[in-house]
């Protein structure tokens, strides 16, 4: 099979969340060195004799036989042997010092252009060999580039970097915890994860010491992966044979995604064996397997395709040099529809995409209802199955209103200090566009009119068939000291659900039948991965409709502007159907102790939930332990933590009060 043969597989694999890049030493090359030449250093390092034959290899491949992978083995075991006499800290840096290629500086590698390509996308779970962190950094500054300019870090070591650590790559090993993160990261939106199989240590694209300081890793945590990391033959004997945890995760993955190997030594007889044992366990996946090749890297005969595909599941998929990989990942890049500003090319057709998602409210529980906290609902009949209330996922912008239809539309807006809305761009460009199809006179503010409640989150547009949800902290709720980048930001995940709701019933008052809702508080500065208040959107249909069973709304299209939630969506990852039909919900906890090991418990609660339930629920005195909540809710400190709400998309991390 040729690239273009299977282009149009990886993006529909791509695009319902399976496709997963398996990454080697070929994609870290030049800015790292191959494993030959990190054995060699290592060995110069440790004191160790060289081989002449390898030291002939090195100096001049060309002319000179590669080394049996035995006579590699028997160097990387002895020098990997004596550097155990090095501290924790001095063999991580031994390692760095043999990776970076030429002795580069840490922070001063550049990285290659066919990592740059592959980090264009988003990707929930990226498996690795390698050590470095070329496609950490890389994805980093493509992803935030409102905090990272010029190509590099905004900052430095001693200055503190933003970063929104539900959407920055998290590196994991082969530890029981990260292995358990790595399996729930199947089912459920997560941070991505960049898995690193073999360890991981840093420090070639950005000094590891900002790495660990801001964005990644605490001190202990980088130690243990620097300590995974895997070079001798020994080292891949404990990897593979001794942690039966890993072994069992790993063929999880294996078996219920589809690997997209790029640069890696796939042919390495210790992954060939793992990957036939898995075959042999767990029968032949649901998904295939492709590995780029160049041509130019086979001396002889490339590998035998029938023993790939029949006994391994993998397909392997030719181009003739090294350097068509960069331009080959751009292109797969640009067909799911991440595309340079340069980009001049005509997009053609590659594959279908699924852009809606439908629901239908179901009647009958059995229960009374109301139309609001204490107010009777009136005993009419349940409308047919012709008349039910319908909720579509759109992955789609926000249309014009028809208001002849009985079409209106809902838009997410900031809030002032007068508690009047604040536009950005997503209100301004929908008020452009009323006013171009005559909808609108003219888009002066002073139209806007709350919705009367105390204090308001829902606005209207004078009569016209434009609403607005503010979910933000109203101007009476003390706000601290407001930063350079956004004056007015008061978001907090917490009050999503109950403006969402607000400005349903303000809609709903109105007459129309036909609502278009945008996403809420997930655009320019906000403090979260998008998906989080999406999840709060749906939370706040819920309770409108189960507050409000006779409403007259009968279409509520919430409208998807963002891969990063559109995709879990696809994928089955977001429970949509379950989040609009309880607020029973599993919050992830993660117990740390002051060797900073983890325990992650899934607890299941009801109802508004807050840090104070949770602490009683897993049995911890709340004087001793401290909470972070991940994303943060908001920036508004609390007077008590233990008062914070916990979303159903949150992560609760305890840790022991000093």
């Amino acid at each position: 099979m040729t690239f273009d043969d299977i282009l149009p597989h990886l993006v529909a694999t791509y695009r319902r969340g399976l496709l997963v890049p398996f990454t080697g030493s070929g994609m870290s090359v030049p800015a790292c060195t191959s494993w030959v030449k990190l054995l060699t250093g290592l060995a110069t390092i440790a004191g160790v004799d060289i081989p002449r034959s390898i030291q002939q290899y090195v100096a001049d491949p060309d002319n000179h036989r590669a080394p049996e992978s035995a006579e590699l083995y028997r160097l990387a075991d002895t020098a990997v042997m004596n550097l155990g006499a090095l501290d924790p800290k001095e063999r991580a840096e031994a390692y760095r010092k043999a990776l970076n290629a030429g002795g580069k500086a840490a922070g001063t590698c550049v990285i290659p252009a066919q990592t740059e390509a592959l980090a264009r996308c988003y990707w929930p779970l990226v498996l690795t060999t390698n050590y470095d962190d070329l496609y950490v950094v890389s994805r980093m500054r493509q992803s935030h580039a409102d905090v990272l300019a010029g190509g590099g870090l905004k900052g430095s070591s001693s200055e503190t970097v933003k970063r929104d650590e539900t959407d920055v790559p998290e590196v994991l090993g082969r530890g029981v915890e990260d292995c358990h993160k790595v399996l729930r990261s199947l089912d459920a939106p997560t941070r991505p994860i960049f898995w690193a199989l073999q360890g991981f240590l840093g420090g070639q694209a950005e000094p590891h010491e900002l790495l660990v300081k801001e964005l990644i890793l605490d001190e202990p945590r980088q130690l243990r992966l620097a300590s995974e990391v895997v070079a001798g033959h020994q080292q891949y004997q404990l990897a593979i044979n001794a942690q039966p945890h890993f072994r069992r995760a790993f063929a999880e993955v294996f078996s219920r995604r589809s690997f997209l190997f790029l640069g890696s030594g796939l042919l390495e007889d210790y992954l060939v064996n793992l990957f036939g044992e898995i075959a042999h366990h767990y029968g032949p996946g649901p998904h295939p397997h492709f590995a780029l090749f160049a041509r130019q890297g086979f001396k002889g005969d490339p590998p035998d395709a029938r023993f790939l595909q029949a006994r391994l599941g993998i397909t392997p998929v030719y181009f003739d040099k090294y350097s068509e990989l960069p331009a080959l990942l751009d292109r797969f890049a640009d067909a799911v529809g991440v595309r340079k500003a340069s980009s001049a090319a005509t997009p053609v057709p590659v594959a279908w995409m699924p852009d809606e998602l439908g629901f239908r409210l179901e009647e009958g529980l059995g229960r009374p209802v109301t139309d609001g906290p204490n107010k009777p609902a009136p005993k009419t009949a349940a409308p047919s199955p012709g008349e039910a209330r319908r909720l579509r996922l759109r992955y789609a912008p926000l249309p014009v209103p028809n208001p002849h239809a009985g079409e209106c539309v809902i838009v997410s807006v900031g809030r002032n200090a007068d508690n009047s809305p604040e536009p950005g761009r997503q209100a301004q460009n929908l008020l452009e566009g009323a006013h171009q199809a005559k909808l609108l006179s003219d888009t002066s503010p002073s139209h806007w009119r709350a919705s009367g409640a105390t204090p308001s989150y829902a606005y209207r547009f004078g009569d016209a068939p434009i609403f607005a949800v503010a979910a933000r902290l109203p101007p009476s709720h003390p706000v601290p000291v407001p930063g350079p980048d956004d004056p007015k930001d008061s978001r907090d995940l917490g009050i999503i659900e109950h403006s969402v709701a607000e400005a349903l019933r303000m809609a709903d008052a109105a007459g129309f039948e036909h609502v278009h809702l945008g996403p809420v508080a997930s655009g320019q500065f906000r403090l979260w991965n998008p998906l989080h208040p999406f999840v709060q959107t749906l939370a706040g249909i819920r309770r409108f409709f189960r507050e409000h069973p006779h409403s007259g709304i009968r279409l509520l299209e919430l409208h998807v502007f963002s891969p990063a939630v559109w995709f879990p969506v696809v994928a089955g990852k977001v429970p949509v159907a379950e989040i609009l039909a309880s607020d029973v919900m599993k919050v992830w906890v993660d117990i740390r102790d002051t060797s900073g090991a983890s325990e992650i418990l899934a607890v299941t609660t009801t109802g508004p939930t807050r840090v104070g339930d949770l602490k009683k629920l897993c049995g911890l005195p709340p004087a001793r332990w401290n909470t972070e909540i991940l994303p943060r809710p908001g920036k508004v400190a609390p007077s008590d933590k233990d008062d914070l709400l916990v979303t159903p998309s949150s992560i609760v991390v305890f840790s022991p009060r000093k």
